[in-house]
């Protein structure tokens, strides 16, 4: 995909892969609308992108609410006049606890921001691409532990971009050729996603003070943000599905492999005749059979 003279809204614009993103894409001359909740955050990135050539906006959005996420659509329309890409970028983390010692608002807060953000950008902005006709891509930030990281302390963060990958997955299979859609999977990185309690709505409990212990100290060793940026744009530009940017990471990928191989091998290997219960040809003859309720 040409990036040059697109449109993008990027989610989680305020700080971190976010904000280097936001920086990465005006680089390449695209017009960019920096969203977050915290609208002083968005605005601060905004100013930095100013000398880039490219129009910049800066929206306070919950990407929690449908409602202010059709907003955010809306307002980048009327500024640009079409948009090309979506970064479901925001995301949070709570901090580190075994899942039995876990809360309901932590839980809640996490996969609406994670999960359920990520889905009203997609059911907001998928229509208006599809509509355009044009070129256009999503790109829904997941992390390493999406691809089989067990982040021990962070289950219910490493269980939402579990789900946010399979989500992914489904959507590149559900929209048409024209529209585009990549996962980023990084590792750890130098931002402030250990701070996200302290911009945690009302709804799911309100803003608690940071601790600066071990999340603050990994973070601070992690990659640098503008790094994963570059690896995520050259990702969007070449059409991959997958962007991955940690190379160590592929040892735990191949770990869950070999036990899934394993697994099968032990389990359930194949047979004659095994493909009967295979659920990609049963769908496709269920569509076959069905087609109207899907066109």
């Amino acid at each position: 995909m040409n990036l040059s003279g697109k449109s993008a809204v990027v989610t989680g614009g305020g700080n971190g892969i976010g904000k280097a993103l936001c920086i990465a894409l005006a680089k390449e001359h695209v017009n960019v609308a920096v969203a977050d909740i915290d609208q002083s955050a968005a605005q601060a990135t905004a100013d930095e992108l100013a000398g880039f050539g490219a129009k910049i906006i800066a929206v306070a959005a919950d990407v929690t609410e449908e409602a202010s996420v059709s907003e955010l659509a809306a307002r980048a329309w009327r500024t640009f006049g079409s948009v090309e890409i979506l970064v479901n970028n925001a995301g949070v983390m709570a901090p580190a606890a075994p899942l039995a010692q876990t809360s309901s608002p932590d839980f809640n807060w996490i996969f609406a921001v994670n999960v359920g953000g990520a889905l009203n950008g997609i059911r907001v902005f998928a229509p208006r691409f599809i509509e355009s006709q044009q070129p256009s891509r999503i790109l829904n930030t997941a992390s390493e532990h999406a691809l089989g990281v067990p982040h021990v302390g962070s289950g219910l963060y490493t269980a939402s971009k579990h789900a946010l990958l399979g989500l992914s997955d489904v959507l590149r299979r559900e929209l048409p050729d024209h529209v585009k859609v990549t996962v980023l999977c990084p590792g750890i990185v130098n931002s402030t996603l250990w701070k996200a309690t302290e911009r945690r709505q009302a709804t799911y409990g309100g803003p608690t003070q940071a601790l600066e212990n071990g999340g603050a100290f990994m973070q601070q060793m992690g990659m640098p943000a503008a790094d994963v940026a570059l690896k995520a744009i050259e990702g969007m530009r070449l059409g991959h599905f997958y962007v991955v940017t940690h190379p160590h990471a592929i040892n735990i990928a191949r770990t869950r492999w070999t036990e899934l191989d394993e697994a099968f091998a032990n389990q359930a290997p194949r047979q004659p005749g095994d493909e009967k219960y295979d659920l990609e040809p049963i769908m496709r003859q269920f569509l076959a059979n069905h087609s109207n309720q899907w066109n």
